[in-house]
């Protein structure tokens, strides 16, 4: 019983945590926030991500500074980092919570969206995460196979690459 309690305690301040994460990256401006609860998907590394985007390779920067002083500030140290100096997709490990920044071609090019869709996808509204429904799960991820752009960096990088059908 102590046990089952402690695990709903951890996975409450798991979500509380990754809608705080949220908040920080808008209040960098980030753009196109999602947060993925991967509770129930078997092997995922997490039991949340946020995943933002970012216009440029300063917006990056400013932004996963941002949350690393606000992972700090809301007691939770430094998280276990990298991608800090490509500036295309920082990753701040939480280990619960695992925040994804990215510039909008990695995002594009690497559509971790696609990856994770047993995934649950939240947004955030107001002081809440609300849960995307099926109906705008299926868009996106039909958005994302259809309309696949391969930015020119990740074009030359992976050359032979054909787009999906």
């Amino acid at each position: 019983m102590l046990v089952q309690t402690e695990r709903k305690r951890d996975a409450a301040h798991s979500k509380a945590y990754a809608l705080y994460c949220a908040r920080a990256v808008e209040d960098k401006k980030a753009e196109d926030i999602l947060i993925f609860d991967l509770t129930d998907v078997e092997g995922a590394p997490a039991t949340y991500f946020v995943l933002c985007s970012c216009l440029s390779e300063v917006q990056v920067d400013a932004v996963s500074a941002g949350m690393e002083r606000a992972g700090k500030d809301a007691g939770q140290g430094l998280p276990k980092s990298e991608g800090w100096d490509a500036k295309q997709w920082v990753i701040l490990d939480y280990f619960d919570v695992v925040v994804h920044v990215f510039h909008q071609d990695a995002r594009d090019f690497y559509r971790l969206e696609k990856l994770w869709s047993e995934a649950d996808f939240y947004t955030i509204q107001e002081s809440k995460a609300a849960k995307m429904n099926k109906t705008a799960k299926t868009a996106l991820l039909n958005d994302l196979q259809n309309n696949r752009r391969i930015p020119a960096r990740y074009a030359e990088q992976s050359s032979g690459y054909t787009k999906d059908k």
